[in-house]
């Protein structure tokens, strides 16, 4: 076994964890949905979470061409799923006695959880220069920063039409940028 996919098992499970914890978290909120007052924004967030997931992981084959592994490389390499992972769980409301209002947590937890966003979209930044597989400045970066932008807006403010534009903005950049560039899993059009 190379080193690749040695630590590939790692990536993947700690996204295995996260997608668990989306998956248990949408079960149980349609276990309780009588007493859960619904949300679309959050609800939508939920689904891009999982896609976040999935994206993150697709992603992770681009690491097979990293020549030497190394501790702190490693290390590096799984702040990114562990953000995802966290973020998931803070987007999750709990369960608790009473009417469960979805719209109220999504504001109350708005700032942690897309400032988590925001920091996975600067680790994505980095992540190809930082293990040296790419230069830090190419022109899919700008895609990347203005995710990032769009993640501190969220946490910033409260207003709904901000939100379900941003939300709206973060559906086409990630659909655009799986399809131009790793629909096909080694593929890195885009460069």
């Amino acid at each position: 076994m190379d080193a690749f996919n040695y630590l590939s098992v790692m990536v993947s499970m700690v996204l295995g964890l996260g997608l668990t914890q989306l998956f248990a978290g949408i079960g149980n909120m349609v276990q309780v949905r009588r007493r859960v007052k619904f949300y679309w924004l959050h609800a939508i967030w939920l689904v891009l979470m999982i896609g976040l997931h999935i994206q993150m992981w697709w992603s992770f084959w681009m690491m097979r061409g990293v020549a030497e592994w190394t501790y702190t490389g490693f290390a590096f390499v799984l702040l990114g799923p562990a953000t995802l992972v966290i973020a998931s769980h803070v987007l999750l409301p709990e369960l608790v006695d009473g009417t469960i209002d979805v719209e109220r947590h999504y504001y109350d937890t708005r700032t942690v959880f897309f400032g988590l966003l925001a920091a996975a979209g600067a680790w994505a930044l980095m992540l190809e220069s930082a293990i040296g597989l790419r230069s830090l400045i190419v022109p899919f970066r700008l895609v990347q920063v203005l995710g990032i932008f769009l993640m501190i807006w969220c946490a910033w403010t409260t207003n709904r039409r901000v939100h379900a534009g941003c939300t709206f903005l973060v559906i086409v950049m990630l659909v655009s940028t799986t399809l131009l560039t790793r629909y096909r899993l080694g593929q890195t059009q885009m460069e």
